[in-house]
């Protein structure tokens, strides 16, 4: 198991990696992180989606170079070298494919962190042998994919404009401009606390956010992952604290309004007062939130964002 300052050295990486490679507008083209792991992008015939393999290249005289290449079903990804050589916020290519990309650019760090000045501690004289090893640091890193979609700097520029708690359409926004799913975009908050400040900007502050899914035109239940929750001195609705140990809860359970779109309506919006507590406290309190939702198409088993606020208390 590796410690949390060895795995901020990881999330350091990809963070500076992250910032080093966006365009003007914040946007990390796949093209240039492919080139910044030093990779190439195949596409064939897989019995995967992706993968990760190493390739050897002849360099000068007898050396040769080690190099990477992502490996992409071309059943499940038609992309073109034009597609990526054309790719910017404006054309990104799809949020599934640029994310499979950059978490399989993730796993490579484990065959070579000292390529990116990664030290270590327990790597010399691990008991379990280098593939152990490997497999150990596969597995820790491979949530850190986010932080190559959505730059720190991006991140940090889309919240100075903020001077109060993000919008459901704001961040429906963000994931289109950045090329990124609504799941990237959710684990990409939750690992602020490992790589920045921004958790306390006032824009991310007395929010949750997650991920419902439609099962009819007229029902949705909510997904306990991914879930961001940011409230003050740890206060949480309380349906949400549920929804972190019950998967696919029934908005209806929830909210009460047939009005509200979750429950079949055609609101988007709603406010209710509803009971909110700490994880470790029973002691109930009242708070006062607005829950919205991204507007989409009511498609059965499709996903929706969605998004608690608190609101300010008169």
């Amino acid at each position: 198991m590796y410690s949390r300052s060895e795995l901020a050295q990881f999330a350091k990486v990809c963070t500076s990696i992250g910032n080093d490679i966006a365009d003007e507008a914040g946007f990390v083209p796949i093209r240039n992180l492919l080139s910044r792991f030093h990779a190439k992008l195949l596409i064939r015939p897989l019995l995967v989606e992706g993968m990760l393999a190493s390739v050897e290249e002849s360099g000068q005289g007898d050396s040769s170079t080690s190099q990477w290449a992502v490996l992409l079903d071309s059943e499940t990804y038609q992309v073109s070298k034009s597609d990526l050589e054309l790719e910017d916020s404006n054309k990104p290519l799809s949020s599934r494919l640029r994310n499979t990309v950059a978490h399989e650019l993730v796993h490579s760090l484990a065959f070579r962190p000292s390529e990116f000045g990664i030290r270590l501690e327990n790597s010399k004289g691990h008991k379990r042998g280098r593939s152990a090893l490997v497999e150990e640091i596969e597995k820790q890193t491979e949530k850190f994919s986010p932080l190559l979609l959505w730059p720190e700097n991006s991140l940090a520029k889309f919240l100075s404009t903020k001077m109060q708690t993000i919008t459901i359409e704001e961040l429906t926004q963000v994931f289109k401009t950045m090329g990124i799913s609504r799941y990237v975009l959710i684990n990409r908050l939750s690992l602020l606390p490992l790589t920045d400040d921004n958790r306390n900007h006032e824009g991310l502050r007395n929010i949750g956010i997650g991920i419902g899914e439609w099962c009819s035109e007229n029902r949705a239940v909510l997904r306990s992952w991914p879930l961001f929750l940011n409230f003050e001195r740890h206060v949480i609705p309380s349906f949400l604290l549920t929804l972190r140990k019950q998967d696919r809860l029934p908005a209806e359970t929830i909210f009460l309004d047939q009005a509200f779109g979750m429950c079949g309506g055609a609101n988007n919006y709603i406010e209710l007062e509803t009971k909110a507590k700490t994880i470790d406290s029973d002691n109930l309190k009242t708070m006062h939130v607005q829950c919205s939702i991204e507007k989409t198409k009511r498609k059965i088993g499709s996903s929706f964002l969605f998004a608690v606020r608190k609101l300010r208390e008169a």
